[in-house]
């Protein structure tokens, strides 16, 4: 079984590399059907002096409630699709919580957009995806 991490954010981009990994699923490609998804959504961390005003379950509320709406478009390509997949709330720096996740669960590789929601989106590489090359032990997929 291939186990894979994709990392959503929202993005024009992270929509796209969903709609790869349908694709590599449906078609058999790589992945030969055979396949754990682990979709992953990595909030930043409040600033302490909004954070600290909010309780631990307000703020668990706060974080969970953004990633559902950053993920939204993601979850429902991947169940219109039938296609199994456990999802994952995270937060702090997205590449370093994404590749430590991917360790954590064992994965074989991650797809993810090469652009995200950031505020340098249009400039060369997005951050988060030149700091996952640089983490990461395993194949990534970059898709544009």
């Amino acid at each position: 079984m291939h186990k894979i991490l994709v990392a959503v954010d929202g993005s024009e981009h992270s929509e796209r590399a969903v709609l790869y990994l349908i694709g590599l699923i449906q078609d058999g490609g790589l992945l030969g059907g055979s396949v754990e998804v682990y979709l992953v959504n990595v909030q930043p961390l409040l600033p302490t002096r909004i954070a600290h005003d909010m309780g631990e379950d307000e703020l668990d509320s706060y974080y969970e409630d953004k990633s559902a709406e950053e993920s939204q478009q993601a979850v429902a390509l991947l169940k219109q699709e039938g296609i199994a997949f456990t999802f994952h709330t995270l937060q702090g720096d997205a590449a370093s919580r994404i590749v430590e996740c991917s360790q954590s669960l064992g994965c074989d590789s991650i797809i993810l957009g090469s652009h995200g929601n950031g505020f340098l989106a249009g400039i060369f590489l997005g951050s988060v995806a030149a700091k996952v090359i640089q983490l990461s032990d395993i194949p990534i997929t970059l898709v544009k």
